[in-house]
């Protein structure tokens, strides 16, 4: 309980970022250029003055908005592609996953990425296009062993279609999986967004983004400034850390073997 009230109690910080700073993360102040922390600046400014403590900030809030609606979108694209895989053609629509699964999701979005543009709407999209494979196949798995069990056996000879029994009697045991794959999957795709952000793949450069942030930093530590590098690494393992010890205290709770 106490992991996710930390992470509870985050996310409402990050909802209310605008009030915990006065700067506007992407004014920027020409007259102080990699300024170190102090008084006025928490984190310190950036290449172009601006404020690094407002700028990690609402990248954090970017991030989180950006990795639960393409960890929800994710979730979406697998139930309903294993329903539909389950109505019609089965097989070649498990050939299908599995061709999706052998591709590196990583280059495949990167390839996609270059031609759509880096907006919120297409970020999450790709996100979730490129990660709703995985929990498909897992899902899939698990109502392949909930079909041997006698409970649903008794459905199907009772009458009950296919159809029907998949909503009543296979998936109200697999929402602990689906929720455990919704949070690890925000993980992944909070990752996904600093990675191609920082090859200039992600969102556009003016929204603040960790993956901006740090693309940023790689030409900083030249200049000595180790704030610009440090602090947005802190909040992303501070972002990332919660959300792991979540996952992981769910799946031993409920004894889910991934």
């Amino acid at each position: 309980m106490f992991r996710i009230y930390l992470c509870f109690v985050f996310v409402i910080f990050l909802v209310f970022a605008p009030s915990f700073s006065s700067y506007d993360p992407s004014m920027s102040n020409l007259s102080s250029l990699y300024n170190s922390p102090n008084e006025s600046h928490f984190f310190g400014t950036d290449m172009l003055g601006r404020d690094l403590f407002s700028r990690v900030l609402y990248a954090l809030r970017t991030s989180v908005f950006i990795g639960v609606c393409a960890s929800l979108l994710a979730l979406v694209f697998a139930l309903l592609y294993v329903l539909l895989a389950r109505m019609f053609f089965y097989g070649f629509f498990m050939r299908i996953l599995d061709m999706f699964l052998a591709v590196p999701s990583l280059l495949l979005m990167m390839f996609f990425q270059s031609f759509i543009g880096g907006s919120f709407i297409s970020m999450i999209l790709i996100i979730a296009l490129s990660h709703y494979p995985f929990i498909a196949k897992l899902f899939e798995s698990e109502l392949r062993a909930l079909e041997k069990l006698e409970f649903y056996e008794a459905a199907i000879l009772l009458g009950s279609s296919k159809i029907k029994a998949f909503f009543k009697e296979l998936l109200p045991p697999c929402f602990s999986l689906l929720f455990l794959l919704f949070v690890l999957n925000i993980i992944h795709a909070i990752s996904t967004e600093a990675t191609l952000s920082f090859f200039g793949l992600g969102l556009a450069f003016e929204i603040p983004s960790l993956g901006n942030i740090l693309n940023e930093a790689s030409k900083a530590i030249f200049v000595g400034a180790w704030w610009v590098i440090v602090f947005p690494l802190l909040a992303l393992l501070i972002l990332i850390l919660p959300l792991l010890w979540l996952g992981n205290f769910l799946q031993k709770h409920w004894g889910i073997h991934l």
